[in-house]
């Protein structure tokens, strides 16, 4: 039986760039972590870069029935880049949250630029006990670490509460390739298993792989629905820029991709005409909603989408 696809309708930009009075925020916006607050409040944790690119991660607050009213955003950054020489001292992105009792514990990406590759990325870990209002760095080093066959990149990490503990999915890589005149690393999709929050030392596993002419697969948003492990995640092509991707599990360890089934590709023009990346959903209010960023890694701005149930498709315009 064939089956149809995920049916999104795009609801338009919510920022850029020229959106926010922040000196701290003056180019790319990426990797929206949609959290509905105790307070009713939608917050969009968000990687901000500033005039050199430099990232750091702030907040829109939006309305839930309505995401493209912000409602305020953060005047700092909730999580600043690390100190000079650590691990995260030339940018840091949300990755995922997890609610722990009364804290809200944030993993998140974070650069180090490197003199004989262009940068590593490994995974820290930060704990709110405000509603992220504001973090604090659990350690100086990070929670994924390298490994011989992780060697520049452990990162993107999604964290989901497991039967046995926790279950974490990652983008992971060990090389890069040399592709239009500069060096990309090569990273794919990986998953581990832990009875601890705070260690994650098991040996990890493929979840999803690299296809023909792809050179990442990143930013993994996974749920359960059916019986099923579903995920959302960014493929970087060879020949075109990101688009989005599609996959299911039984066990949430082996993917089958099925990206035909995504249902939200690049616009005709504008914002998210040559790309769309870095989705992350969520469900609050009886609505599901995706957030992804647009055209050159997220220049363009960040906005969002809103699933269509099968039984209302008619008439719905998805790209």
């Amino acid at each position: 039986m064939t089956r149809a696809p995920l049916h999104w309708e795009k609801l338009g930009r919510i920022l850029d760039q020229n959106s926010l009075d922040l000196p701290w925020f003056k180019r790319n916006v990426m990797v929206p972590v949609p959290y509905l607050r105790r307070d009713g409040v939608l917050r969009i944790f968000l990687s901000l870069c500033d005039q050199d690119n430099v990232s750091r991660i702030g907040y829109v607050d939006v309305n839930p029935n309505n995401p493209q009213e912000i409602l305020g955003y953060s005047r700092t950054p909730v999580l600043d880049i690390g100190v000079p020489g650590a691990f995260d001292d030339s940018g840091v992105l949300p990755a995922s949250l997890v609610v722990d009792g009364d804290r809200l514990v944030l993993f998140y990406s974070a650069y180090q630029l490197l003199k004989k590759a262009p940068y590593a990325i490994f995974t820290g870990m930060a704990v709110s006990t405000d509603d992220g209002d504001s973090f604090t760095r659990l350690s100086g080093v990070p929670v994924l670490e390298r490994r011989d066959d992780e060697l520049l990149m452990r990162s993107s990490a999604v964290c989901q509460p497991d039967r046995n503990g926790f279950r974490l999915w990652y983008a992971a890589g060990a090389g890069w390739d040399s592709f239009g005149g500069k060096d990309v690393p090569r990273y794919d999709i990986q998953v581990l298993t832990s009875a601890d929050l705070h260690r994650w030392d098991a040996v990890p596993q493929t979840a999803i792989s690299l296809g023909r002419d792809e050179i990442g697969l990143t930013v993994p948003s996974v749920w359960r629905e059916d019986g099923l492990y579903k995920v959302i995640y960014s493929v970087r092509h060879r020949e075109k820029g990101y688009r989005l991707g599609y996959a299911e599990s039984i066990d949430g360890t082996h993917f089958t991709r099925q990206d035909s089934l995504v249902g939200l590709d690049v616009s005709l023009t504008g914002w998210d005409s040559e790309m769309v990346c870095f989705a992350n959903r969520i469900t609050c209010g009886g609505r599901t909603y995706l957030f992804y960023c647009g055209n050159h890694y997220g220049l363009d701005g960040m906005g969002c989408a809103v699933l269509i149930p099968s039984d209302r498709r008619d008439g719905a315009e998805n790209v």
